[in-house]
């Protein structure tokens, strides 16, 4: 049996969750959490409450005010009911000051929408193995470890009726509401909002006809992965790594500006057979880019399996 722990901010929602729920469904891993853990609280718009039911409270829980210092690893290294194989330091905010117990460590660096560059540099130092989760953002020597969709929270409800034309479920970037305001003035009915995680977020886009993808800096985010998995036809403007994963026109259509992105939605909402086949065509696509391979990249390149 593998023995992993992760250590991070537990949210009610956060990148950690994926891989701890990857990890929990594999037969060969046994898996321990420590961090900071806030409840039902996420800092999305100044902050927010999420439902009771998608809370998860970590093996070691630390008090939410330590996300915002350093806690060196002999705090909790004593906690720990054995030496991990692997320690995966999941970084979307938070990491310890100093080198946790385990075997080997693992950062990796998930999402710079969270925090400026240097804030990797104590972990990076003290990590064995560094991976990265956008190649724009890697530096050298790290492992380019992608963003992924989950099984379990993303698939297709063929039973669900389409109330939206276009869904956008996300922070209201700029270019994001611009888009859904020129789709208003075109008489589309759309959904944008923050808030739903799991199934709820699942239903929604499952009620709409097409998804609206708008990265701000240049990052593939788990969204057009997660839109690939449910098979909605997607929009999404161009970033570097699209392409690595999906090809234009055959997958979804892309953009480089908000008026680009509203023309290839009026032309999927106008050609719905040409939607239906490019959602298919992503739906088979993504099938090898689930979490679970993800984490057996990450178990395979610190040679645990």
């Amino acid at each position: 049996m593998i023995k992993v722990a992760i250590f991070g901010i537990f949210y009610p929602f956060a990148m950690l969750s994926y891989f701890w729920r990857a990890l929990e469904r594999r037969d060969d891993v046994e898996v321990i959490t420590c961090g900071p853990f806030t409840g039902t609280s996420i800092p999305w718009r100044g902050g927010m409450e999420l439902p009771i039911k998608y809370v998860r409270t970590p093996t070691i829980s630390l008090p939410a005010l330590s996300a915002r210092s350093k806690v060196p690893s002999l705090l909790f290294n004593d906690m720990l009911p054995w030496t991990p194989d692997l320690s995966l330091v999941i970084d979307a905010g938070w990491h310890p000051s100093t080198r946790p117990l385990g075997k080997k460590v693992a950062l990796i660096k998930t999402d710079p929408h969270a925090i400026i560059k240097s804030h990797y540099d104590v972990p990076a130092k003290y990590s064995d193995v560094v991976f990265g989760m956008q190649t724009p953002y890697l530096e050298p020597g790290e492992i380019y470890l992608p963003y992924a969709y989950d099984p379990e929270a993303h698939y297709p409800m063929k039973e669900v009726e389409k109330i939206y034309d276009v869904c956008i479920v996300g922070l209201a970037y700029k270019e994001r509401v611009d888009i859904i305001n020129k789709c208003k003035a075109k008489g589309l009915l759309t959904y944008y909002n923050i808030g739903e995680i799991y199934d709820e977020y699942r239903l929604r886009y499952n009620q709409s006809r097409i998804a609206v993808n708008w990265s701000s800096l240049f990052d593939l985010p788990t969204r057009v992965f997660e839109y690939a998995a449910m098979g909605i036809p997607m929009v999404t403007n161009r970033v570097p790594d699209l392409s690595t994963f999906f090809v234009e026109k055959d997958h979804y259509l892309g953009a480089s500006t908000t008026n680009e992105a509203v023309d290839n939605i009026m032309f999927l909402h106008e050609n719905p057979d040409v939607a239906k086949e490019m959602a298919g065509n992503a739906l088979e696509k993504v099938k090898f880019h689930s979490w679970d391979n993800r984490i057996s990249q990450i178990l395979e390149t610190c040679k645990l399996i």
